[in-house]
């Protein structure tokens, strides 16, 4: 039977979706079905009864069948909102998530708090779609970042997100950087990151969407997942003033590793979980320099 309403294929694409196993398939296909229209989930029902021509048929068919093959709906649409704004989106980058705008917000507060917020400097390790350092610089006004990521990939997609925010580009500097290596001691006085926290063994068992579609690069954190986290920590002891802040997101179940691996140098403020009340970030203050 052909489909002749923007509704019926609407309805169709929710239930192939479900019998595919998509989780959320009505929200999945109401925002397949809204971006081929040009137009927001909630303007839908206006176009229900519209009939569906080529113009809508083909190409939200096309996106449908990518996403019956577990393709991230981000990708997909091209972009996606993180706290109050709007970023491009794409295979070169980790996709933006809820636990990280709950790490952000933590951040900000306890960065309030301290005699620098009104003028600091900070870095955004393992960038990705630079969604950190943009919030980070539209937050607090007299901030000054660096954006950085080993990924070519991810650095086209942070730049591309930059260009999205003019008003923040005097102030943030997009730079290809292994972490902190290069930056000079004493140099920052915040360092924010997430990342990759997976143990290398668990990402190709990872959700289909993740594991076939995300870059393993943003992923894969080693043997025991924590292996750049060392690295991070490490060299942020150098790299940050004394009284700056680390902090960083982690996987559920290595907090008592971490708080191992947290050496003499480091202060603990918070070691926290996020809505879903899993373990999910550090927040750490580098400690006054020992004088002699």
């Amino acid at each position: 039977m052909t489909l002749t309403t923007i509704r019926e294929q609407i309805i169709a694409a929710r239930k192939l979706l479900t019998e595919r196993q998509i989780e959320d398939a009505a929200f999945n296909v109401d925002c397949l079905a809204a971006h081929v229209l040009c137009i927001t989930n909630g303007q839908l029902p206006q176009f229900w009864n519209r009939p569906a021509d080529a113009a809508f048929a083909v190409p939200f068919q096309q996106l449908l069948a990518r996403r019956c093959s577990h393709e991230p709906l981000q990708y997909l649409l091209g972009e996606w909102s993180f706290l109050d704004f709007d970023v491009t989106v794409g295979p070169g980058a980790l996709i933006p998530r809820p636990e990280t705008e709950e790490v952000f917000m933590a951040a900000a507060a306890e960065i309030a708090r301290r005699p620098f917020a009104d003028k600091f400097s900070f870095a955004d390790v393992g960038t990705g779609t630079g969604v950190l350092a943009i919030a980070m610089a539209r937050k607090f006004t007299g901030a000054t970042g660096f954006m950085l990521d080993i990924s070519p990939a991810a650095m086209q997609i942070a730049a591309a997100n930059l260009q999205r925010f003019p008003e923040l580009s005097a102030r943030l500097e997009l730079r290809q950087n292994d972490l902190l290596g290069g930056f000079a001691p004493d140099s920052l006085d915040v360092v924010i990151s997430n990342p990759p926290y997976i143990e290398s063994t668990e990402v190709p068992v990872l959700q289909a969407e993740v594991s076939r579609f995300e870059p393993h690069l943003a992923l894969d954190g080693g043997k025991d997942g924590l292996e750049l986290v060392e690295r991070l920590l490490q060299q942020a002891l150098s790299v940050l003033r004394p009284g700056g802040l680390l902090v960083f997101e982690h996987g559920h179940g290595q907090r008592q590793h971490l708080k191992e691996m947290v050496g003499p140098g480091w202060l603990l403020i918070a070691a926290a979980n996020d809505l879903h009340g899993c373990e999910r970030y550090f927040i750490l203050e580098r400690g006054k320099k020992e004088t002699a």
